[in-house]
């Protein structure tokens, strides 16, 4: 009665809870129709003076076995016969109360709220410049005999870029047994970025590299919040 003024989480768990009490008494009515006409075959032979067999080929007619067949897989054979067993359905009674019983403690997390579905947070930030900061990661081969001036040239341009008023922070790492370098550098802003690239300094760096490195360097850039920044410097 209270659902359509229910929280979507109220609204979820009344659903949910509702189809899988539906399917579990869909299930149980099935063994139930089962062992009752298994039953009764049993006492139709045993009054025609035949032996109790252990295994009974059972023929399901009319339109309650229809009617089940339509309601659960398991019990729709390709053939309009299948095989029931006494202890193939005690099994299967046992297998029941186990998913009664798990059913059961589900219902009991659920009303004690356990459960908390978080939505998903949005981060809402104006659309300028001052919302973005310019990460620019550069990869660099260099030629082995020409390693010790290429460190020099580059220790000459960090030295320079940091001291500008843009530069956030500029980190470089060299991977182990190989002459490569990843240069990891942060500006304020991409047009920030772009008057750091025509400053002499700048220039300097990238005709010395013409000469210290094996390939042509690689250059990516992306924008990322600025407000993560400010999170992982705090």
């Amino acid at each position: 009665m209270d659902y359509q003024e229910a929280s979507n989480l109220e609204q979820f768990v009344t659903r949910f809870l509702l189809k899988e009490t539906l399917n579990q008494l869909q299930s149980l009515q099935n063994s139930l129709e089962c062992a009752m006409e298994t039953t009764e075959e049993q006492t139709r032979q045993e009054r025609q003076g035949l032996a109790k067999p252990e295994v009974l080929s059972i023929q399901w007619p009319g339109k309650r076995s229809s009617r089940r067949v339509q309601r659960h897989n398991s019990f729709s054979p390709n053939s309009p016969q299948f095989t029931v067993s006494a202890p193939g359905l005690l099994e299967e009674d046992n297998q029941w109360m186990t998913q009664i019983n798990r059913l059961q403690k589900l219902i009991d997390r659920l009303e004690k709220k356990d459960l908390k579905l978080e939505p998903l947070e949005e981060e809402v930030v104006e659309g300028n410049t001052k919302s973005h900061i310019m990460l620019v990661q550069r990869q660099m081969s260099v030629i082995e005999e020409d390693l010790e001036e290429f460190q020099l040239s580059l220790k000459h341009y960090v030295e320079s870029a940091s001291s500008q008023s843009g530069c956030l922070r500029i980190s470089i790492q060299k991977l182990t047994n190989e002459s490569r370098y990843m240069i990891y550098e942060f500006w304020e802003n991409s047009s920030v970025w772009n008057s750091h690239l025509q400053t002499s300094y700048s220039k300097t760096f990238q005709r010395s590299n013409v000469d210290f490195l094996e390939t042509p360097e690689l250059t990516s850039t992306m924008l990322v919040p600025a407000s993560w920044w400010i999170l992982n410097n705090n």
